[in-house]
């Protein structure tokens, strides 16, 4: 009886022994699974883009006016949100003209090279068309220069008083889409596409996107401002031309 329980007990010691040897073994294996399991954290710093003048139908030539507008409201938008950086869009306008052609127009392969040459990480293009009534297809395209990111597209129908909230709108849900953050929709009031003309036709002058270019001509613009929105003027304009605003 003696010898069966020491044998037990022997037995018992040596089981331990192989199982203590077994978890030293498995330990680093097991380690290294949990690493590899990790989720990589976003890039959540600020993303230099560059926005295109929007696409508009050829047949349409009273919506022409709408090309430069969409810029602006994208910049104005801009504003809400500190990441999403705007290159100004005298910076932006004789590349965007030299890249769009003829056609005025943009496809991924343009808006690509356009945002590499002025050292941006997104190209936003678009279009702006007539759907039925008073109501109008927005579409705004987010076009990476990595080819690591994936493009983005966001689409809306609405009348053109209320456009402002779908540009804000496209900025939070790729903000979203591209840094994983979900943020809260800015407490303000965009004002609605139709509200643009004026300033839209101006730039168009000023840069020479349908018409001829004359630049220095905008000054109405500047006029039509509040002092508070000298910053998003900074966007559209260039302070060499229009010395008040580097004051």
């Amino acid at each position: 009886m003696k010898g069966s329980a020491g044998a037990r007990r022997a037995g018992a010691r040596t089981g331990l022994l192989m199982l203590a040897a077994a978890t030293l073994l498995l330990a680093p294996l097991l380690t290294g699974c949990a690493k590899k399991g990790k989720v990589p954290v976003a890039d959540t710093g600020p993303v230099r883009i560059v926005v295109l003048p929007f696409e508009v139908p050829e047949d349409d030539p009273e919506l022409r006016w709408a090309a430069m507008a969409a810029p602006i409201l994208m910049a104005r938008a801009s504003q809400q949100y500190p990441d999403f950086v705007v290159i100004p869009l005298w910076e932006t306008m004789p590349t965007a003209i030299a890249s769009a052609g003829a056609a005025r127009s943009f496809n991924d392969e343009t808006a690509n090279s356009a945002a590499n040459w002025l050292g941006a990480k997104w190209a936003v293009m678009g279009s702006i068309t007539h759907r039925k009534g008073s109501a109008y297809s927005l579409v705004i395209d987010f076009i990476p220069t990595g080819s690591s990111d994936v493009p983005y597209r966001y689409i809306k129908t609405r009348r053109m008083e209320s456009m402002g909230a779908a540009f804000l709108a496209s900025i939070r849900q790729f903000l979203r889409f591209s840094t994983g953050r979900v943020l809260p929709p800015p407490k303000v009031k965009i004002p609605g596409l139709d509200r643009m003309r004026p300033a839209a036709e101006a730039l168009d002058r000023e840069y020479g996107w349908f018409v001829e270019a004359e630049p220095g001509s905008a000054g109405a613009i500047l006029e039509e401002m509040a002092p508070a929105e000298k910053g998003l003027a900074r966007l559209l304009l260039n302070p060499a031309l229009y010395p008040g605003l580097s004051e």
